[in-house]
């Protein structure tokens, strides 16, 4: 089993793996930068002594090291080695907007980047086929996304669209901009809400390795269903988040409430 070394504990890695040597290890270094085990300010081991303890070549190192640098990850500095950078702060998500996760955080200033690395249509699973109100022959586009944010994996979203209500929509660019944006511009559909549910649950490995955390670390799940203007159930979404990530939105009393007097009881409210 590898050893630790200066703070950084190397994870195996599998040169049998479609995934590239140098990404994997990359990833391993990206995680516990993240999980808080390689501190900000601490200096990672020289490329040679990286190279064994991972039993890779330096070269290798070395591409891994350029990526971890051109994320902001860590800062190589001649003289004095690679240090490791802190992780940004989490970034915010409004949930009570009708926007795109790709336009909030652009509004925010941040950098965005998405991944689409599932896209094909399909008989769509029995849960999606109830939810979007489907015929027993309709299929769907299915599309996995990886949302990147300051070169961090923040999300992996995955929705289904009926191809009968979005015809050739498998032809779409969908990798630049906002799904919904999309869908507004090429079909004239313009969701106007959302109906989610919210749960805590622990990431299978390929979700681990998308998000570039630990396998069964917990994440946030949101499941939803998109309707338009005219009420009808347009989009399924299965999305789940990062610890990198935090929600925020408003609550209020319902309407006649406050007219009628009454009040709700402390232990109602869930604070």
């Amino acid at each position: 089993m590898p050893s630790k070394q200066g703070g950084l504990e190397p994870g195996l890695i599998d040169v049998e793996s479609p995934v590239p040597v140098y990404a994997q290890v990359e990833q391993d270094i990206r995680r516990q930068i993240l999980s808080g085990s390689l501190a900000n300010g601490s200096r990672l081991p020289r490329e040679t002594e990286l190279a064994n303890l991972y039993g890779i070549s330096r070269m290798t190192i070395r591409h891994s090291l350029e990526g971890l640098a051109s994320s902001g990850f860590i800062q190589r500095t001649h003289g004095i080695g690679t240090i490791v950078v802190a992780p940004k702060e989490p970034v915010t998500f409004e949930l009570s907007l009708m926007m795109s996760f790709t336009e909030q955080l652009r509004r925010q200033g941040f950098e965005t980047k998405t991944i689409v690395d599932l896209k094909a249509v399909i008989d769509p699973p029995e849960k999606v086929r109830v939810a979007l109100a489907l015929g027993s022959d309709e299929q769907c586009l299915v599309f996995r996304r990886v949302r990147e944010v300051e070169g961090r994996p923040m999300a992996v979203t995955t929705s289904w669209l009926p191809t009968t209500r979005f015809p050739s929509i498998e032809n779409v660019d969908l990798t630049n901009g906002s799904l919904w944006a999309a869908l507004a511009e090429h079909y004239g559909v313009h969701l106007s809400r959302t109906d989610n549910i919210v749960e805590l649950v622990s990431v299978s490995p390929s979700e681990a390795h998308q998000l570039h955390i630990d396998a069964e670390t917990q994440a946030i799940r949101f499941t939803g269903t998109g309707y338009d203007a005219a009420d009808k159930p347009t989009e399924y979404t299965v999305a789940l988040w990062s610890g990198q990530v935090r929600f925020h939105f408003a609550s209020h009393e319902p309407a006649g409430i406050a007219a009628s007097g009454l009040t709700s009881a402390p232990e109602a409210v869930g604070h």
